[in-house]
């Protein structure tokens, strides 16, 4: 966003007199915080988001005109077998979907006289994603990364950047209390992985494992893995990247008047490329194992 507009940007973690001496004078907040980490184990409870709060009451104070949340299209559950929209039906099953869904819920309910506008992303990739694509490249530098399904469900992608500019949009044009998914293209986990190791220079082998089988494994690292600890993989994750997500934002692009710049894989990857080499173990493999080498065809 900080190409296009001034940003502010805070930790999480600031408190309420940063907040407040930040937001003075300003007309439109975008929340975009990590509430939850959706790599942890995490469990459901409909108690009140204190840092939404905290930022509800700086903004009255401030006399903010508008509140943009960035929620996740995970919210619509992971059991649709069929392309997503805002009329579908809400099937939240994990715990990080309920809690999602309950933040927006809680914030439509609580910020009175805000305008409250709410984007739903399809599955982020880019720079500083720190859940899936470390992990699925640390396995598959080292060797087979094995997937439910292969990870040939159809996914819809939206670049981070995308996500910025949506968000833009629906500060200027979103109407209040109004929820709008935010989409990219379609594609797959299989796909995004041989692209993501191709730029930084070694052979992607993705082996398929049974979803059931997926399934089973995640729920005995659940049972034993304490709340609130880091899992993986977990049943969500699972869900992820073994069950299609792929959605209808055509409503959000005409409504707000926007549309992803990135429109493949393969148009980000030199953007993405530099973070992907830097990850710790892609890193320690990588000097090890010359890229010439890594994508050398056996026997050569």
């Amino acid at each position: 966003m900080a190409s296009d507009v001034p940003v502010i940007e805070l930790n999480a973690d600031a408190d309420d007199e940063t907040l407040s001496d930040a937001i003075t004078g300003v007309e439109v907040v975008v929340f975009c915080a990590q509430t939850f980490s959706p790599s942890r184990r995490l469990r459901f409870r409909k108690t009140q988001p204190h840092m939404l709060q905290s930022l509800v009451d700086a903004a009255r104070k401030a006399r903010v005109r508008r509140l943009v949340h960035v929620s996740t299209a995970d919210v619509y559950g992971p059991d649709h077998f069929a392309r997503v929209s805002e009329k579908s039906q809400l099937k939240p099953a994990h715990a990080y979907e309920k809690l999602k869904l309950f933040e927006e819920e809680w914030l439509l309910e609580n910020a009175h006289d805000l305008e409250v506008v709410i984007v739903r992303p399809a599955r982020v990739f880019g720079q500083g994603e720190d859940w899936i694509i470390p992990r699925l490249m640390a396995a598959m530098v080292h060797g087979r990364v094995w997937l439910p399904g292969g990870g040939r469900a159809k996914q819809t992608f939206v670049a981070a950047e995308d996500v910025g500019r949506a968000c833009l949009a629906a500060s200027d044009r979103g109407r209040p209390g109004h929820r709008y998914l935010v989409g990219g293209f379609d594609s797959t986990w299989r796909d995004l992985l041989i692209s993501c190791a191709r730029a930084v220079g070694f052979a992607a082998e993705v082996a398929s494992i049974p979803y059931d089988l997926a399934y089973l494994r995640a729920l005995g690292a659940e049972t034993i893995t304490p709340e609130g600890a880091a899992i993986w993989p977990g049943i969500y994750s699972t869900d992820v990247i073994g069950k299609p997500h792929y959605y209808d934002d055509s409503y959000s692009r005409r409504e707000l008047t926007w549309s992803p710049s990135v429109g493949s894989l393969e148009q980000d990857m030199p953007a993405i490329a530099p973070w992907l080499a830097r990850l710790p173990e892609v890193s320690a493999a990588l000097v090890q194992t010359p890229a010439r080498e890594a994508i050398s065809p056996p026997g050569r």
